[in-house]
């Protein structure tokens, strides 16, 4: 398993329960896939460095954690195809 650091940005235009509940669900599949989650951060509302579809705002959460390598293209997968994430990116420590 190696150690992993993804970020991701939730549309803030959402309601404040929807955006929690994205960011538990996310957790919930990393944890579900064999993830061991060390860490959430939950950054809140921040300005985007530049627009992603049209929004200029967005919900910043980083997680610090665990996994074997090839589940990072399914989390990347998820990001993409999960509504309500802008935008995701995972990097190895």
């Amino acid at each position: 398993m190696n150690q992993y650091e993804t970020i991701f940005i939730v549309d803030c235009t959402m309601e404040e329960e929807v955006q929690k509940s994205i960011v538990e669900k996310m957790v919930q599949q990393m944890t579900d896939a064999g993830c061991v989650v060390e860490k959430v951060d939950e950054w809140g509302r921040r300005k985007l460095a530049y627009p992603i579809n049209y929004k200029t705002d967005g919900y910043y959460v980083l997680v610090t954690f665990k996994a074997a390598p090839n589940f990072i293209s399914e989390l990347e997968r998820l990001y993409r195809i999960t509504e309500g994430i802008l935008k995701g990116q995972t990097i190895r420590l």
